[in-house]
């Protein structure tokens, strides 16, 4: 019952926004329906341009309207593409959107709302080059957020490093192990010490830019893009 309501949940539509197109569509009912069947780690591939945002946007406005998810935490990396994120594609969700400060949030009051934004080096306590006591990172965690507390996380660019065996992200992650978590990146990372498919799993959706604008554009148009872009 909870999978057929979910499925069915229809997309966000306003007249300030536009219907996902088609391939941000199969992102977004691929990542649902493997939702509703039970899958907690995804990999999205998605590449620059063809509106990675938009479609986490999607995918958390069904899971909420379903029911299926309440608690949810998106992480990315820099502090302008969580604001961006905020006031554009997610500005629908707004009144339940809260973006976590560890000098001022209160537990007692942070617990409300739905949609939950942060920095990978907020929830880390630094730089992706600088080490830093796990212990600690899991301590400031404790003290906003229990481990069960969000059952949906989305790791924006996650090739950056939250798939990196022994770093800060990682750690985060399994302390919020019980959460579905969904990678996107236009670049996964597959060499001998980062895997982002050993620890999300094969991608369930890869597009590329160009196929993207093959369908956007008509035919003579997308030839004259590329005839510019290899021009550049």
């Amino acid at each position: 019952e909870n999978q057929e309501k979910m499925i069915q949940q229809p997309y966000y539509s306003s007249q300030k926004t536009y219907p996902p197109r088609y391939y941000q569509r199969i992102a977004i009912n691929r990542t649902v329906d493997a939702i509703s069947r039970g899958k907690d780690r995804l990999l999205l591939v998605m590449a620059t341009g063809t509106g990675k945002t938009y479609t986490a946007f999607q995918i958390v406005y069904r899971l909420l309207k379903s029911g299926m998810k309440s608690k949810i935490l998106y992480l990315a990396d820099r502090n302008n593409l969580v604001d961006q994120s905020i006031q554009q594609d997610f500005a629908p969700l707004e009144k339940v959107i809260h973006k976590v400060n560890f000098s001022k949030d209160d537990p007692s009051t942070i617990t409300s709302y739905q949609v939950y934004f942060s920095l990978y080096q907020q929830l880390a306590g630094g730089n992706d080059d600088q080490e830093e006591d796990i212990n600690n990172t899991i301590l400031k965690l404790k003290q906003l957020f229990r481990p069960d507390f969000f059952d949906l996380i989305i790791v924006d660019e996650c090739h950056r490093g939250s798939a990196k065996k022994e770093s800060n992200w990682r750690k985060i992650l399994e302390y919020f192990a019980s959460a579905t978590q969904i990678g996107m990146t236009a670049t996964p990372k597959e060499t001998k010490y980062i895997s982002n498919i050993d620890y999300f799993g094969k991608p369930i959706y890869t597009t590329d830019m160009d196929r993207a604008e093959q369908k956007l554009l008509p035919g003579k148009a997308y030839e004259q893009v590329k005839k510019l872009s290899n021009q550049l």
